[in-house]
C-alpha cells in the first residue's frame, strides 16, 4: 500500500509540481494551501508524511508544526519543513519544534524524494520493531524471505520457540519473563554473529517466538549452538527449590494446576531447496509444524524437514 504525504504550501504551482513528483513516485498525495486547512487535513486523512512550507498566511508552518506535535496522536508523524529561507536560525527553529528534515527551496527533485524515502523507511522499521528486544517484527520478517525467494537464493529459516514458559511467566511474574524473551533474544544475536554470516537476520515473531533466516548449509551449526547456551545459562533465572526438583508448580491452560519442567527450546528448520517451498505463507506454517514436532521431544531440540515436496 503507498504511503500518503500530505503537502502544504500556499503557492498553486508549487503545490501542483510537488504533488507530480510524489504521485510519479508511487505516492498517494493530497495538498492544503494554510497551516489551518493542513491541520484539518491531517485529522481527516492521518496522511504518514507532511511537507509544511515556513511561510505561509492564516497559519504559517512553524504555528502548523507546533499544533501537530502537541497532539499525542501525531507527536512520530514525519514532517518535513519546506521553505525559501536558508538561514541557520529557521532551520533550527524548525528542527527545535520536532521537524524530522528541511529542504530550502530551490530544491533538486533526487534530493527531495531520496529524504522522503529514507524518512519513511526509518518510520516503517521503527513501528516494525519490537519494544522489548528491539528485534525487527512480523513485518520485516516477511519481507527478508519474500526478497530471498525473488532473488531465488537458497536459504534456511529457524522457528525458535521456548517450552514451558507460560507457567514460568505465571509463577515468576511478567518481569521475569521479559527478562528471559530479552535473554534469548540476546543469546540469538550472540549466536548468529559468532556462527553466522552477514546477511543472517533475526526476527522475533513476538511473545516467545523467534525467527532465524540463514544460509542454507549454516541451520544446524546455529541451532545446536543455540540449545547448548539456551540450556546452560536458563537455570539463572529459576529459584534454588524449583531447580533442586526440576519443576516448578503452576497452573495450565485448563487452570489445572500441574508440575512443569525447566524451560527448554524448540526449533524447527526448513530449507527452501528441501521443501521447494516458495511462499511466505507456506515456509511459515511448515516451519510452525516443524516447531511443534521438536516440542514432543521433552527436551531442548530441533526438527529438520527432510521430506521433499512434489509440484
Amino acid at each position: 500500500m503507498a504511503f500518503t504525504i500530505l503537502v502544504v504550501d500556499d503557492e498553486l504551482l508549487l503545490r501542483e509540481m510537488l504533488k507530480d513528483i510524489f504521485t510519479i513516485a508511487g505516492y498517494n498525495v493530497i495538498t492544503a494551501e494554510d497551516g489551518k486547512e493542513g491541520l484539518e487535513m491531517i485529522e481527516k486523512y492521518l496522511p504518514d508524511f507532511v511537507i509544511l512550507d515556513g511561510s505561509m498566511p492564516v497559519m504559517d508552518g512553524f504555528e502548523t508544526l507546533a499544533h501537530i506535535r502537541k497532539n499525542p496522536k501525531f507527536i512520530n508523524l514525519p514532517v518535513m519543513m519546506f521553505t525559501a529561507l536558508s538561514g541557520e536560525s529557521e532551520q533550527i527553529k524548525g528542527l527545535n519544534l520536532g521537524a524530522d528534515d528541511y529542504i530550502t527551496k530551490p530544491f533538486k527533485t533526487p534530493i527531495l524524494l531520496t529524504k522522503v524515502k529514507n524518512i519513511l523507511d526509518r518510520k516503517k522499521k521503527s513501528i516494525d520493531v519490537n519494544p522489548l528486544t528491539s528485534l525487527p517484527g512480523n513485518l520485516s520478517i516477511q519481507e527478508n524471505v519474500e526478497k530471498r525467494i525473488a532473488a531465488k537464493t537458497l536459504f534456511s529459516l529457524l522457528y525458535v520457540d521456548l517450552d514451558n514458559f507460560k507457567s514460568f511467566n505465571d509463577k515468576y511474574g511478567f518481569y521475569n519473563g521479559d527478562e528471559v524473551i530479552k535473554f534469548t533474544a540476546e543469546l540469538l544475536q550472540k549466536i548468529v554473529k559468532k556462527y553466522g554470516v552477514i546477511s543472517d537476520f533475526i526476527g522475533h515473531i513476538g511473545g516467545d517466538d523467534f525467527v532465524i533466516i540463514t544460509e542454507k548449509n549454516n541451520s544446524i551449526v546455529l541451532a545446536e549452538n543455540i540449545i547448548n547456551e539456551f540450556d546452560k545459562n536458563i537455570s539463572k533465572f529459576y529459584n534454588k527449590e524449583d531447580l533442586e526438583q526440576g519443576f516448578i508448580i503452576s497452573t495450565d491452560r485448563n487452570n489445572k494446576v500441574q508440575k512443569f519442567p525447566i524451560m527448554t527450546i524448540s526449533i524447527g528448520i526448513i530449507t527452501t531447496d528441501v521443501a521447494h517451498l516458495l511462499h511466505f505463507a507456506e515456509i511459515s506454517k511448515r516451519a510452525s509444524e516443524l516447531k511443534k514436532y521438536a516440542k514432543k521431544n521433552n527436551k531442548s531440540s530441533y526438527v529438520f524437514e527432510r521430506r521433499k515436496y512434489s509440484r
